[in-house]
């Protein structure tokens, strides 16, 4: 009469452990993404050429983290500017969410993941003159979206976990800003 309920407790903490798990990687690729991106999209300027090869590194950077997944298959990840009058680090339009296909009106980035390479692929938005000079200075969240798969279906079948980094752009020295 007992092992029935303690097999039930133990399936219960290797599913909530696995979901943990992919929780935990999802956030850690966001804030792998977002310290790059503090850095290097700010040096990127408004050339576009150096703006895309920022996004690129700051895809990569996320991508090496969402490799080690084993129950859950990365969805897509987000690269924003976030609204300054967003107490929540939200960007303009609302969370890039629901699939990744809702959110992110303007100065955004979405990316999907292609299974077959392993890698983010850019499909949608931009973001241009990001500002790292001055007194205001631009913050940039990364979002990233998975699509966790329970072992035994006994919580379901999936669970869509999100995590998201926010941080301000690393400020240029004035020499490298405009009229500096």
């Amino acid at each position: 009469m007992v092992l029935p309920v303690m097999i039930l407790i133990v399936v219960g903490i290797i599913e909530f452990g696995m979901l943990f798990t992919s929780y935990s990687t999802s956030t850690a690729s966001t804030r792998s993404g977002a310290r790059l991106a503090a850095t290097a999209y700010a040096q990127a300027g408004s050339v576009a050429s150096a703006q895309n090869a920022a996004l690129t590194q700051i895809a990569l950077s996320s991508a090496a983290d969402l490799k080690v997944l084993t129950n859950g298959t990365p969805v897509g990840m987000a690269v924003y500017k976030v609204n300054p009058a967003a107490t929540d680090g939200a960007p303009f339009g609302g969370y890039p969410g629901d699939a990744m296909a809702g959110g992110c009106s303007s100065s955004c980035v979405k990316f999907t993941w292609n299974p077959t390479t392993k890698t983010m692929t850019q499909t949608t938005g931009s973001w241009t003159n990001a500002d790292a000079c001055g007194v205001t200075v631009d913050t940039i969240g990364v979002f990233v979206q998975v699509q966790h798969k329970y072992i035994t279906g006994f919580f379901g079948s999936n669970r869509t976990v999100t995590g998201h980094t926010v941080m301000r752009l690393e400020p240029l020295p004035s020499d490298q800003c405009p009229g500096g």
